[in-house]
């Protein structure tokens, strides 16, 4: 396999051969084709830019969520990167969209906004990682993670809970959001208007 070393500036630094018996390459991470090159809808990679409330400024009756959504990196690298979005951060998505759509179908403007919080148990075989960065986006004010074999066994438990909990049509069960809320975890943001 041939992999390139790149310098500070993005240039090639240096050409590496290594030898592998097995190994997985990932494409460039792109939009998709129907939406990719619109102006002002997509930005140079395909993703849909949003605002705050998950809507395209350009075209307001457009609103995004999930992977295809633009969200800019942290900070600029040689190598242009995509931020990860997690289940939880795509429901905060999912869930901002539908109450902002509803309030445009009231003769009202959209307002919520959602946290981008991020819940994630990662599952390596028989170990993995939990992590939970709220907002998922730096700055943080909550930074945790953990890793073990516990976090299989929390995500064979998980899976179960979330497929039965969606088999039954309860996308947040009360004991659910009691939690959540005990946690301090929201999916969306309390938006405080002036006096």
């Amino acid at each position: 396999m041939v992999v390139e070393e790149l310098g500070e500036g993005g240039a090639v630094y240096k050409t590496h051969e290594l030898p592998f018996a097995y190994s997985m390459m990932l494409p460039a991470f792109r939009g998709v084709e129907a939406v990719r090159g619109i102006d002002k809808l997509t930005n140079p990679r395909g993703f849909v830019i949003v605002d705050k409330h998950q809507r395209n400024p350009a075209f307001p009756n457009v609103f995004a969520v999930g992977v295809c959504v633009a969200i800019a990196p942290v900070g600029a690298t040689p190598v242009s990167v995509g931020v990860p979005k997690t289940g939880f951060m795509i429901e905060s998505m999912v869930t901002a969209t539908a109450l902002n759509i509803g309030a445009l179908l009231r003769g009202r403007e959209p307002s919520a906004q959602p946290t981008w919080n991020a819940i994630c148990l990662a599952d390596f075989g028989d170990s993995g990682v939990a992590f939970l960065a709220q907002p998922q986006i730096p700055p943080r004010n909550v930074n945790w993670s953990s890793k073990g074999e516990w976090v299989h066994y929390a995500k064979v438990a998980f899976e179960k809970y979330f497929l039965r909990k969606m088999r039954r049509g309860e996308s947040e069960p009360f004991y659910e959001r009691f939690l959540l809320d005990k946690l301090n975890i929201a999916k969306i943001k309390e938006v405080r208007t002036g006096t």
